[in-house]
Protein backbone atom coordinates (compact mmCIF):
# COMPACT_ATOMS: atom_id res chain seq x y z
CA UNK A 1 0.00 0.00 0.00
CA UNK A 2 2.84 2.22 0.83
CA UNK A 3 4.64 1.77 -2.51
CA UNK A 4 1.43 2.43 -4.09
CA UNK A 5 0.75 5.88 -2.40
CA UNK A 6 4.53 6.79 -3.32
CA UNK A 7 4.37 5.97 -6.88
CA UNK A 8 0.91 8.35 -6.99
CA UNK A 9 2.46 10.95 -5.11
CA UNK A 10 5.77 10.42 -7.72
CA UNK A 11 3.17 10.39 -10.59
CA UNK A 12 1.11 13.37 -9.90
CA UNK A 13 4.30 15.27 -9.10
CA UNK A 14 5.79 14.88 -12.42
CA UNK A 15 3.19 15.99 -13.55
CA UNK A 16 2.91 18.88 -11.91
CA UNK A 17 6.39 19.79 -13.46
CA UNK A 18 5.14 19.09 -16.71
CA UNK A 19 1.89 21.29 -16.41
CA UNK A 20 4.10 24.30 -14.70
CA UNK A 21 6.67 24.08 -17.53
CA UNK A 22 6.26 26.73 -19.88
CA UNK A 23 5.87 25.34 -23.59
CA UNK A 24 7.78 27.90 -25.86
CA UNK A 25 4.97 29.04 -28.74
CA UNK A 26 7.08 31.17 -30.62
CA UNK A 27 8.37 30.60 -34.35
CA UNK A 28 11.81 30.81 -34.92
CA UNK A 29 12.78 31.42 -38.23
CA UNK A 30 15.99 33.07 -40.62
CA UNK A 31 16.71 35.91 -42.37
CA UNK A 32 17.44 34.85 -45.76
CA UNK A 33 21.34 35.88 -44.97
CA UNK A 34 21.93 32.50 -43.52
CA UNK A 35 22.03 30.52 -46.94
CA UNK A 36 22.16 32.88 -49.79
CA UNK A 37 25.00 33.16 -51.25
CA UNK A 38 26.29 29.59 -50.75
CA UNK A 39 27.54 27.53 -53.61
CA UNK A 40 26.11 24.06 -52.72
CA UNK A 41 22.50 25.80 -52.08
CA UNK A 42 22.60 27.75 -54.89
CA UNK A 43 18.69 27.98 -55.90
CA UNK A 44 15.64 29.72 -53.53
CA UNK A 45 14.04 25.68 -53.82
CA UNK A 46 17.18 24.20 -52.50
CA UNK A 47 17.56 27.04 -49.67
CA UNK A 48 14.21 26.71 -48.42
CA UNK A 49 13.98 22.52 -48.58
CA UNK A 50 17.10 22.81 -46.46
CA UNK A 51 16.49 25.26 -43.72
CA UNK A 52 12.86 23.50 -43.28
CA UNK A 53 14.63 20.06 -43.07
CA UNK A 54 17.04 21.76 -40.66
CA UNK A 55 14.04 22.69 -38.33
CA UNK A 56 13.42 26.30 -38.72
CA UNK A 57 10.10 27.25 -38.74
CA UNK A 58 9.93 29.42 -41.43
CA UNK A 59 12.57 32.24 -43.68
CA UNK A 60 12.22 35.51 -45.07
CA UNK A 61 11.74 36.79 -48.15
CA UNK A 62 14.21 39.57 -49.01
CA UNK A 63 12.89 42.45 -51.31
CA UNK A 64 10.50 42.35 -54.14
CA UNK A 65 13.25 41.23 -56.27
CA UNK A 66 13.09 37.86 -54.69
CA UNK A 67 9.56 37.39 -54.58
CA UNK A 68 8.73 35.02 -57.05
CA UNK A 69 11.68 32.57 -57.15
CA UNK A 70 11.03 32.51 -53.04
CA UNK A 71 6.99 31.99 -53.15
CA UNK A 72 6.97 29.31 -55.39
CA UNK A 73 9.61 27.89 -53.19
CA UNK A 74 7.63 28.19 -50.42
CA UNK A 75 4.47 26.94 -51.77
CA UNK A 76 5.98 23.72 -53.37
CA UNK A 77 7.67 22.78 -49.44
CA UNK A 78 4.88 24.06 -47.80
CA UNK A 79 6.62 26.53 -45.79
CA UNK A 80 6.59 29.60 -44.50
CA UNK A 81 7.97 32.92 -45.59
CA UNK A 82 8.02 34.53 -41.84
CA UNK A 83 8.58 38.19 -43.06
CA UNK A 84 8.51 40.23 -46.53
CA UNK A 85 10.93 42.51 -46.01
CA UNK A 86 10.38 45.42 -48.49
CA UNK A 87 12.11 48.75 -49.15
CA UNK A 88 10.16 52.37 -48.97
CA UNK A 89 12.07 55.31 -50.39
CA UNK A 90 10.68 58.75 -49.60
CA UNK A 91 11.49 59.72 -52.96
CA UNK A 92 9.08 59.01 -56.14
CA UNK A 93 7.88 56.43 -56.85
CA UNK A 94 8.23 55.46 -53.02
CA UNK A 95 6.79 52.22 -53.31
CA UNK A 96 7.67 49.44 -55.87
CA UNK A 97 4.60 48.92 -57.99
CA UNK A 98 4.07 44.89 -57.56
CA UNK A 99 4.10 45.20 -54.10
CA UNK A 100 0.31 45.47 -53.61
CA UNK A 101 -0.12 42.36 -55.93
CA UNK A 102 2.56 40.79 -53.61
CA UNK A 103 1.17 41.43 -50.69
CA UNK A 104 -2.31 39.87 -51.99
CA UNK A 105 -0.19 36.71 -52.96
CA UNK A 106 0.44 36.48 -49.54
CA UNK A 107 -3.00 36.40 -48.27
CA UNK A 108 -3.98 33.78 -45.57
CA UNK A 109 0.14 33.39 -44.78
CA UNK A 110 1.57 34.14 -41.42
CA UNK A 111 3.83 36.48 -43.58
CA UNK A 112 5.02 39.84 -41.69
CA UNK A 113 5.12 43.04 -44.24
CA UNK A 114 8.09 44.79 -43.08
CA UNK A 115 9.03 48.30 -44.47
CA UNK A 116 12.66 49.35 -43.98
CA UNK A 117 12.90 53.38 -44.95
CA UNK A 118 15.23 54.84 -47.01
CA UNK A 119 15.70 58.76 -47.57
CA UNK A 120 17.98 61.02 -49.64
CA UNK A 121 20.32 63.34 -47.59
CA UNK A 122 17.27 66.63 -47.74
CA UNK A 123 15.64 64.92 -45.36
CA UNK A 124 17.45 65.75 -41.81
CA UNK A 125 16.74 62.38 -39.43
CA UNK A 126 12.88 62.56 -37.82
CA UNK A 127 12.13 65.68 -39.57
CA UNK A 128 8.86 66.76 -39.76
CA UNK A 129 8.12 66.74 -43.63
CA UNK A 130 9.18 62.77 -43.79
CA UNK A 131 7.75 61.82 -41.43
CA UNK A 132 4.14 62.84 -42.29
CA UNK A 133 5.59 61.07 -45.35
CA UNK A 134 6.53 57.87 -43.83
CA UNK A 135 3.03 57.41 -41.98
CA UNK A 136 1.00 58.21 -45.20
CA UNK A 137 2.96 55.52 -47.41
CA UNK A 138 2.76 53.09 -44.85
CA UNK A 139 -1.19 53.50 -43.85
CA UNK A 140 -0.80 52.82 -47.49
CA UNK A 141 0.85 49.35 -47.05
CA UNK A 142 -1.33 48.84 -43.88
CA UNK A 143 -4.26 48.94 -46.48
CA UNK A 144 -2.94 46.40 -48.53
CA UNK A 145 -1.74 43.99 -45.60
CA UNK A 146 -5.07 44.82 -43.74
CA UNK A 147 -7.15 43.18 -46.88
CA UNK A 148 -5.13 40.22 -47.21
CA UNK A 149 -5.20 39.41 -43.38
CA UNK A 150 -1.55 40.34 -42.67
CA UNK A 151 0.34 42.71 -40.35
CA UNK A 152 2.89 45.11 -40.78
CA UNK A 153 6.24 45.88 -38.85
CA UNK A 154 8.07 48.76 -39.69
CA UNK A 155 11.87 47.33 -39.41
CA UNK A 156 14.67 50.18 -37.67
CA UNK A 157 17.89 49.81 -39.73
CA UNK A 158 21.19 51.35 -39.26
CA UNK A 159 21.86 54.00 -41.37
CA UNK A 160 18.36 54.29 -43.08
CA UNK A 161 15.88 56.71 -42.06
CA UNK A 162 14.59 55.03 -39.53
CA UNK A 163 17.14 53.64 -37.66
CA UNK A 164 16.05 53.65 -33.75
CA UNK A 165 13.16 52.03 -32.36
CA UNK A 166 12.13 55.28 -30.40
CA UNK A 167 11.49 56.67 -34.03
CA UNK A 168 9.55 53.93 -35.17
CA UNK A 169 7.66 53.89 -32.21
CA UNK A 170 6.57 57.23 -32.63
CA UNK A 171 5.90 56.91 -36.40
CA UNK A 172 3.73 53.88 -35.73
CA UNK A 173 1.82 55.83 -32.87
CA UNK A 174 0.88 58.63 -35.38
CA UNK A 175 -0.49 55.85 -37.56
CA UNK A 176 -2.28 53.96 -35.16
CA UNK A 177 -3.87 50.53 -36.67
CA UNK A 178 -4.21 47.69 -34.87
CA UNK A 179 -2.30 45.83 -38.21
CA UNK A 180 0.68 47.77 -37.90
CA UNK A 181 3.78 47.82 -35.39
CA UNK A 182 7.61 47.86 -35.34
CA UNK A 183 10.71 44.94 -35.27
CA UNK A 184 13.24 44.89 -32.46
CA UNK A 185 16.41 44.27 -34.39
CA UNK A 186 19.14 42.82 -31.63
CA UNK A 187 22.33 44.53 -34.53
CA UNK A 188 20.28 47.28 -35.39
CA UNK A 189 19.84 48.71 -31.75
CA UNK A 190 23.44 47.74 -30.72
CA UNK A 191 24.76 49.72 -33.57
CA UNK A 192 22.28 52.68 -32.28
CA UNK A 193 22.60 53.02 -28.72
CA UNK A 194 24.83 54.61 -26.36
CA UNK A 195 26.06 52.81 -23.17
CA UNK A 196 23.32 54.56 -20.77
CA UNK A 197 20.65 53.67 -23.24
CA UNK A 198 21.61 50.08 -22.77
CA UNK A 199 20.99 49.93 -19.71
CA UNK A 200 17.43 50.73 -20.02
CA UNK A 201 16.76 48.29 -22.41
CA UNK A 202 14.12 45.89 -20.07
CA UNK A 203 11.78 49.49 -19.92
CA UNK A 204 11.96 50.47 -23.43
CA UNK A 205 11.18 46.97 -24.36
CA UNK A 206 8.33 46.81 -21.88
CA UNK A 207 6.96 50.16 -23.93
CA UNK A 208 7.11 48.39 -27.37
CA UNK A 209 5.64 45.27 -26.22
CA UNK A 210 2.02 46.29 -27.26
CA UNK A 211 3.49 47.54 -31.03
CA UNK A 212 5.79 44.51 -31.58
CA UNK A 213 5.50 42.03 -34.20
CA UNK A 214 8.41 40.49 -34.39
CA UNK A 215 12.32 39.88 -32.95
CA UNK A 216 15.81 39.40 -34.53
CA UNK A 217 18.72 38.18 -32.65
CA UNK A 218 22.04 37.36 -33.09
CA UNK A 219 25.31 36.56 -31.45
CA UNK A 220 26.93 40.00 -30.45
CA UNK A 221 29.40 42.40 -28.54
CA UNK A 222 28.03 44.50 -25.80
CA UNK A 223 30.44 47.09 -26.82
CA UNK A 224 30.31 50.13 -28.15
CA UNK A 225 31.95 48.85 -31.47
CA UNK A 226 35.49 50.42 -32.86
CA UNK A 227 35.35 48.10 -35.80
CA UNK A 228 35.57 49.40 -39.19
CA UNK A 229 32.82 46.95 -40.41
CA UNK A 230 30.43 47.07 -37.01
CA UNK A 231 28.77 43.97 -37.70
CA UNK A 232 31.86 42.49 -36.72
CA UNK A 233 31.02 42.96 -33.25
CA UNK A 234 27.22 43.07 -34.04
CA UNK A 235 26.41 40.13 -35.89
CA UNK A 236 27.78 37.12 -34.56
CA UNK A 237 26.63 33.76 -34.81
CA UNK A 238 23.66 33.06 -32.00
CA UNK A 239 25.31 31.78 -28.74
CA UNK A 240 28.47 33.60 -28.99
CA UNK A 241 29.53 37.20 -28.00
CA UNK A 242 29.13 39.24 -24.74
CA UNK A 243 25.98 40.58 -25.15
CA UNK A 244 23.56 37.99 -22.89
CA UNK A 245 21.08 37.43 -26.12
CA UNK A 246 19.75 34.07 -24.17
CA UNK A 247 19.09 37.01 -20.89
CA UNK A 248 16.82 38.72 -24.02
CA UNK A 249 15.01 35.84 -25.05
CA UNK A 250 14.33 35.32 -21.71
CA UNK A 251 12.44 38.58 -20.47
CA UNK A 252 10.81 38.70 -23.97
CA UNK A 253 9.14 35.21 -23.87
CA UNK A 254 9.24 34.63 -20.29
CA UNK A 255 8.82 38.10 -18.70
CA UNK A 256 6.88 40.16 -21.05
CA UNK A 257 5.14 36.51 -21.89
CA UNK A 258 5.25 37.70 -25.93
CA UNK A 259 4.47 34.74 -28.44
CA UNK A 260 5.61 36.51 -31.52
CA UNK A 261 8.21 34.87 -33.97
CA UNK A 262 11.97 35.05 -33.48
CA UNK A 263 14.10 35.31 -36.15
CA UNK A 264 18.07 35.08 -36.26
CA UNK A 265 20.29 37.70 -38.13
CA UNK A 266 23.58 36.05 -39.85
CA UNK A 267 24.27 39.35 -42.44
CA UNK A 268 28.56 38.97 -43.02
CA UNK A 269 29.18 36.30 -40.82
CA UNK A 270 31.65 34.40 -42.77
CA UNK A 271 32.71 30.46 -43.09
CA UNK A 272 30.22 27.18 -43.80
CA UNK A 273 26.60 28.52 -44.54
CA UNK A 274 25.25 25.04 -44.16
CA UNK A 275 27.27 24.45 -40.96
CA UNK A 276 25.90 27.99 -39.82
CA UNK A 277 22.57 27.15 -40.04
CA UNK A 278 23.07 23.78 -38.12
CA UNK A 279 25.22 25.31 -35.84
CA UNK A 280 22.06 27.95 -35.24
CA UNK A 281 19.08 25.89 -34.78
CA UNK A 282 21.55 23.72 -32.33
CA UNK A 283 21.82 26.91 -30.08
CA UNK A 284 18.06 27.60 -30.62
CA UNK A 285 16.90 23.98 -29.16
CA UNK A 286 19.54 24.70 -26.47
CA UNK A 287 17.94 27.81 -25.65
CA UNK A 288 14.37 27.17 -26.05
CA UNK A 289 15.49 23.87 -24.03
CA UNK A 290 16.48 26.16 -20.76
CA UNK A 291 13.80 28.54 -21.81
CA UNK A 292 11.26 25.66 -21.37
CA UNK A 293 12.70 23.89 -17.39
CA UNK A 294 14.20 27.27 -15.93
CA UNK A 295 12.10 28.77 -13.32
Amino acid sequence: MAQRIQFLFLFWMGCAVMAFAQKIKNDFFTLHNIIRGDSTYNTFDKQVEFIKKAGFDGIEINQTQSFEGMKAALDKHQFTGSYFYVRVELKEPYIEKRLEEYIHQLKGSKTIIAPFIIANTSFKPSSQEADTLVVRLLTQISDWAKASGLQVALYPHHGFYVERTDHALSLIKQINRKNVGLTFNLCHWLATTSNSERLALKPHLKELKPYLKMVTICGANDVITQQKTIWDDYILPLGSGSFDTYGLLKYIIKDLKMSVPIGVQCYNIKGDKPQLVLNTISVWKEYKNRLENEK
